[in-house]
């Protein structure tokens, strides 16, 4: 619930108690009651259990076109782009507690969804883009969120935002599915009936002692958002709200189609769950093929060439993006490496950058080698490059040591002979430079300091474009997507800050 808790997206925040309660009373003479009002209170006292057909994602519910009523509640909370789907903003995470009409939690389900562009405001919803492109997009998890929907009452904390975005993304994926706002609650505006204070749901939970974990990602807001209803449930069995909203949903036929291929949930930290890249790698054969000369031929020679400088250009921010390694396996598979050989390509990788800052460190240093070989064991961005590259601390102090006594060299030996590493980057005057995400810096921060280093800030990527600074590597953005096309490198703030201090030392 990225939004849902900010003033421009709490729709309903400003209703007044009259105006609410007269649209109430208007729905209630509208709707015929089918027999006695269910009684979520005495259900929850007696201990008895009531039982309920689960609706598993995938699982057919009635006929195609046509759903079974299934008691209860599905409490729904999103992670969005951003608070407008009519300014192209879209699902990135969507969680599902499927509550019964006591207020106890039956099952939850939950998955980020893949939304084809930028994430918008990461340091609020915390979801990577790595793990997003490993994600199913919304018409693919579609089938699956409705049959958790369908037939009961949808239940959201500012329903109003939840709802909106789901009905265009509903509507996107070309699914007939009409979300009835009589068969939905707002718990979120029920606070104002049931509570005092502040209407988010941290206050919210914390004035009835709810825990709230996991704030601002879905399935901890459904979560705490299915807390606060079974409060409400609690004080107020018999209020007519659960009634209504009850005979709502039965009333509804859902569209449910088939569930498609590509639809298996991803949850948050699947790109580190998956281990390293390089596991996507075979190892080698128990005995391997030589080549009829014994000796690696031109393909081969040119195939480990351009891989070394993929990984170097990828480096150029000391993180490897998803579309990164990617491109990285892409060409390792089509050069036939495997794993060991990568391996070793890493290593001597990393030792042609120790060389290279041993070289750039001479002469730095009061007592020569031994203090410059120590300070460089210790450098954070040798080891976050060995990181990047599946390596250990144990390979660092190896390549440094190895690096005293061979010195200044600018070449990687690969198992083709020597394959020179690209010359340093560096920025020039008139340099364009265009910027995507939702940075840590605003945006007119960045492009002064851009305009200040003599470079040229751009508002989109060209075959010009001499780098992309992205609040995200592995942004899905379309500037990101297009830079990725046109070959252009896409680095992090943090590297960018890091290129303009030397370009500017340069100039100076």
């Amino acid at each position: 619930m990225a939004p849902a808790d900010h003033p421009r997206s709490c729709r309903g925040a400003a209703e007044s108690h009259t105006r609410r309660d007269a649209a109430e009373a208007r729905v209630l003479a509208s709707v015929c009651l089918p027999g006695p009002a269910r009684n979520p209170r005495a259900a929850r006292a007696s201990g008895v259990h009531t039982t309920v057909t689960a609706v598993a994602p995938g699982q057919a519910v009635g006929d195609v076109g046509q759903t079974v009523p299934v008691p209860g509640f599905a409490v729904v909370d999103l992670e969005t782009t951003g608070f407008s789907p009519r300014l192209g903003d879209r699902v990135a995470e969507v969680a599902v507690v499927l509550v019964d009409d006591a207020g106890r939690v039956e099952d939850e389900w939950s998955t980020l969804v893949n939304p084809e562009r930028d994430l918008g405001p990461q340091h609020v919803h915390g979801i990577a883009a790595a793990d997003v492109a490993l994600a199913p997009t919304f018409d693919r998890v579609a089938p699956a969120l409705l049959r958790l929907l369908a037939g009961r009452v949808l239940v959201a904390h500012n329903a109003a935002f939840d709802t909106r975005f789901l009905r265009a993304e509903i509507g996107r994926a070309g699914i007939a599915a009409a979300i009835d706002p009589v068969a939905c609650l707002c718990t979120q505006q029920l606070a104002s009936r049931y509570l005092t204070g502040s209407r988010a749901l941290s206050a919210c939970c914390a004035a009835v002692g709810v825990v709230h974990d996991g704030v601002h990602s879905a399935l901890g807001d459904a979560r705490a958002t299915a807390g606060l209803l079974g409060y409400y449930l609690d004080v107020a069995a018999d209020d007519e709200r659960w009634a209504v909203a009850r005979a709502a949903a039965d009333g509804v036929r859902w569209s449910l189609p088939a569930a498609l291929p590509g639809a298996e949930p991803v949850l948050r930290g699947a790109s580190r769950a998956r281990g390293h890249w390089l596991a996507a790698l075979a190892d080698p054969p128990a005995v391997p093929d030589p080549s009829p000369s014994g000796a690696p031929g031109a393909d081969a020679r040119r195939d480990v060439s351009t891989y070394l400088r993929l990984l170097d250009e990828a480096l150029l921010d000391r993180y490897v993006s998803h579309a990164e390694r990617t491109a990285l396996l892409a060409e390792a598979r089509h050069a036939g490496l495997d794993r060991a050989t990568v391996e070793t390509l890493h290593r001597d990788y990393l030792a042609a950058l120790a060389r290279a800052e041993l070289d750039a460190l001479d002469g730095t240093t009061a007592t020569g080698d031994r203090d410059e070989g120590a300070a460089l064991r210790d450098d954070p961005a040798l080891h976050e490059v060995a990181g990047q590259l599946g390596l250990d601390a144990d390979d660092v102090v190896g390549t440094v040591e190895a690096a005293l006594g061979t010195r200044l060299v600018e070449t990687v030996a690969g198992a083709d002979g020597a394959v020179p590493l690209r010359p340093a980057f560096v920025l020039a005057a008139g340099d364009e430079v265009v910027l995507t995400g939702s940075m840590s810096r605003t945006r007119e921060a960045w492009e002064r300091d851009v305009r200040a280093a003599g470079l040229s800030p751009w508002p989109y990527v060209t075959r010009r474009t001499r780098l992309l600074v992205a609040a995200d590597p592995d942004s899905l953005s379309t500037k990101a997507r297009t830079a990725r096309r046109y070959g252009v490198p896409v680095v992090t703030e943090a590297a960018f800050a890091r290129l303009l201090a030397v370009s500017g030392a340069q100039a100076a």
